[in-house]
């Protein structure tokens, strides 16, 4: 008989991480307090600062999950279209603009004005390279990997990767239409832009 096997449970960091984002969706970053999320999770406030540190590393920690699950996601998209350029880097952009218009975290995460009150991304410009930089960056090295036969360098799938970001901002600031709608204008830009 085959062994059930559960998945272990989620640490008290990520409980805690978990909780805040539930907050922020609610009722915004401000409503966050160490209090809150001690109560939330049912452990003291000192527990909360242990693991979390300060409400400016609460932030951080949180745009930088979201950033890490926005790579994987994208990786996810890239690997189902593997030699298909413009259909991968297209999947990638519906899938990225359909999670951030659901998750006000994407939204933050990826430095749109909407996701948030004005004091949560300024706690995060201490640190010496942006969110949006390194996630930029990501992605241009997995296209740059995956798709070789477009020929483009490191430094311009870079280029590219960033006008592909900004034009994905100006569709969760100011939407046009749907994400169907979005991503059929993408497909045309991303296929001009790799010369395909």
């Amino acid at each position: 008989m085959k062994a059930v096997t559960h998945p272990a449970p989620a640490s008290t960091r990520e409980r805690l991480l978990d909780a805040a984002a539930g907050l922020i969706a609610g009722d915004g970053w401000t409503a966050v307090t160490m209090g809150k999320l001690a109560a939330r999770v049912g452990v003291s406030r000192q527990t909360v600062y242990n693991e979390l540190g300060s409400k400016a590393e609460l932030a951080e920690a949180l745009v930088l999950r979201e950033t890490e699950r926005f790579a994987e996601r994208v990786t996810e998209v890239v690997a189902a279209h593997p030699g298909r350029p413009v259909d991968g880097v297209t999947a990638a952009f519906r899938q990225t603009l359909e999670a951030a218009r659901a998750n006000p975290l994407i939204l933050i995460a990826l430095g749109c004005p909407k996701g948030g009150s004005e004091d949560f991304l300024p706690l995060l410009t201490t640190r010496p390279e942006g969110v949006l930089e390194r996630s930029v960056d990501t992605v241009a090295a997995l296209f740059a990997r995956c798709y070789p036969e477009v020929g483009l360098t490191r430094s311009e799938w870079t280029v590219a990767v960033e006008a592909f970001v900004r034009l994905l901002l100006s569709h969760l600031v100011q939407p046009s239409g749907s994400v169907a709608h979005a991503s059929g204008q993408m497909r045309w830009v991303i296929g001009r832009m790799l010369g395909v």
